[in-house]
């Protein structure tokens, strides 16, 4: 891209940032280091790493071969990623890639501006080096931007310009050997003001001063990417409202470890009286028709009590549990956006009314997460997982609707897992069942040393289109690589699908294993060639054969 684009660029994007660049002095590296530094660019674009979450729901931490990335909130499983990936998370991207594309455009622009880089224009760079933009044409627009003619104003001759580099970029005085070398490229006219700024910028000098404001990641916001964080909000309490008010019945197809149907029907609300306080009663009857497994039928009762405020005071289900909110936070956030998830209550659970023995717990959780490349509507998950007095999990149930941004809320499919590890999906579509979380089994544990991000992994696969009615889960088959030669990708470095690099860490070689993948972590909603449509789920078997 020529310096001419980048400008004009610049200034329809982002007026107030410019190029920037690193100096250096002689006593530091040779010229010649120095302008290959300068000259260094992207020859391709790194796929980002993508994480739900804001970031600040998330602790880094060194791991071996690159980070381990852990969601506070429990709600997405751990990973390690490779120390050279770029993480996107829902209110911004990070990447501790501190000797690539992401470091060098970071330097060069602190360099310019004496200042850190803001997020939108350092994310504005880094994309246009990944599109091409080698670092010469980047300073060269950040020495036109009006930011750096104001910083250099008082600079009208080539040695105040070079001395103002030093304490700029060095934050020191310049050694008087390097001053007038730097003077005399300048005056014969040997590299530009944006040459010699980008000189600086790759130094080595400056590489170990910048090293502290880039230990913990460089924060950017990538151009032309728009992050759910910052999207509308659905109003979540007035639309679960609305939806308990309305009687209403959904009939669902029941797919996973038994085949049938069901329904639920919920009845209009009632006013009655819980643990000696007033409430607004929801009741909601089920009822199961199995055509595979036993009983063939199934029904109970579902009761949520609510105070005047729709603060959550209980719940109840018939010979099954009895729970009463214990937490001080009661109810659902009034409104939230993509990517927003957390624990909405935290009740005490009794095996009855008479609330005896040791109670166990119930927490109740919420996720809401992007609906395709809709914009007006999203997917609310509702989940309440129990656990017994001794923290065993024993059984968790999830509801997912689509939520409109009027308020909105139509059942799509419910989830549920048993302690015995039976497993029961109920859609009202099934064709587009997904599997509630990414599964990992393993049929063979392999032998030696567990993959870690950063390693080179070979691998043998096949792959199906996940089928919910299918024995193991496994309808078309869409590749293999049997007849082939194995397959290699690096671990955590963004090669394959996010189902590929969280679902094969720790395995050994040797190692056969089994992932179930729901659609965000494949090929999402544009799915991949003819054979993987959108939104759909896959199961792969895969067999590592080796690890470098």
């Amino acid at each position: 891209m020529r310096t001419s684009l980048l400008c004009a660029s610049l200034i329809t994007a982002f007026l107030v940032t410019a190029c920037g660049g690193d100096t250096t002095s002689p006593s530091n590296d040779t010229p010649q280091r120095m302008r290959q530094a300068a000259t260094t660019a992207a020859t391709s674009a790194a796929t980002p790493i993508i994480f739900t979450g804001l970031r600040s729901n998330y602790s880094i931490t060194a791991a071996s071969g690159g980070y381990l990335v852990t969601d506070t909130t429990g709600s997405e499983a751990a990973r390690v990623v490779a120390a050279t990936a770029r993480l996107r998370f829902s209110d911004s991207s990070l990447s501790f890639d501190v000797d690539g594309i992401p470091g060098q455009v970071y330097r060069l622009y602190r360099a310019a501006f004496a200042r850190t880089p803001d997020a939108a224009g350092l994310g504005y760079w880094i994309g246009a080096s990944d599109q091409g933009a080698d670092l010469l044409s980047i300073a060269q627009g950040f020495v036109s931007s009006d930011e750096f003619k104001t910083l250099y104003a008082q600079a009208n001759t080539n040695t105040a310009v070079v001395q103002q580099y030093y304490a700029n970029v060095l934050n020191r005085a310049g050694d008087q050997g390097g001053i007038d070398y730097w003077v005399g490229i300048l005056d014969r006219k040997a590299d530009t003001l944006a040459g010699v700024l980008a000189s600086f910028s790759g130094s080595a000098e400056n590489k170990a001063g910048t090293a502290g404001a880039v230990q913990n990641g460089i924060a950017y916001m990538e151009y032309g990417v728009n992050y759910p964080a910052y999207a509308k909000a659905f109003p979540l309490r007035t639309a679960y409202r609305q939806r308990i008010s309305a009687p209403t019945t959904d009939y669902l197809t029941i797919s996973g470890d038994c085949a049938g149907y069901a329904s639920y029907t919920t009845k209009a609300p009632a006013s009655v009286t819980f643990e000696g306080n007033s409430a607004l009663l929801s009741e909601t009857n089920a009822s199961l028709g199995l055509t595979v497994c036993s009983p063939a039928s199934l029904a109970w009762t579902i009761r949520d009590y609510f105070d005047a405020d729709d603060a959550l005071l209980g719940h109840s289900q018939s010979n099954s549990d009895y729970d009463i909110t214990s937490s001080a936070q009661r109810s659902l956030p009034a409104s939230a956006k993509v990517g927003d998830r957390g624990v909405y209550a935290t009740q005490q659970l009794y095996a009855d009314s008479s609330k005896s023995g040791n109670p166990g717990q119930r927490v109740l959780s919420y996720e809401v997460t992007a609906d395709g490349n809709a914009s007006d509507s999203a997917i609310l998950k509702l989940s309440a997982a129990h656990t017994s007095a001794a923290g065993q999990a024993t059984f968790s149930r999830s509801f997912s609707y689509r939520i409109g941004a009027q308020g909105t809320l139509s059942l799509l499919s419910v989830d549920e897992v048993y302690s015995n590890g039976l497993h029961l999906i109920y859609t009202v579509n099934p064709a587009n069942a997904q599997p509630a979380r990414l599964t990992v089994t393993d049929s063979v544990v392999g032998t030696g040393s567990a993959a870690v991000a950063g390693q080179t992994l070979t691998v043998n696969y096949t792959g199906w289109l996940y089928d919910p009615n299918a024995p193991g889960f496994k309808g078309k088959q869409f590749d293999s690589s049997a007849g082939r030669s194995a397959f290699s990708f690096t671990l955590g470095a963004g090669m394959v699908i996010q189902g590929w690099d969280q679902g094969m860490v720790g395995m050994k070689v040797g190692g056969k294993r089994t992932l179930l993948i729901p659609s965000n972590l494949g090929y999402g909603t544009a799915g991949a060639g003819g054979s993987i449509p959108g939104n759909a789920a896959l199961v792969f078997d895969v067999e590592l054969v080796g690890i470098k």
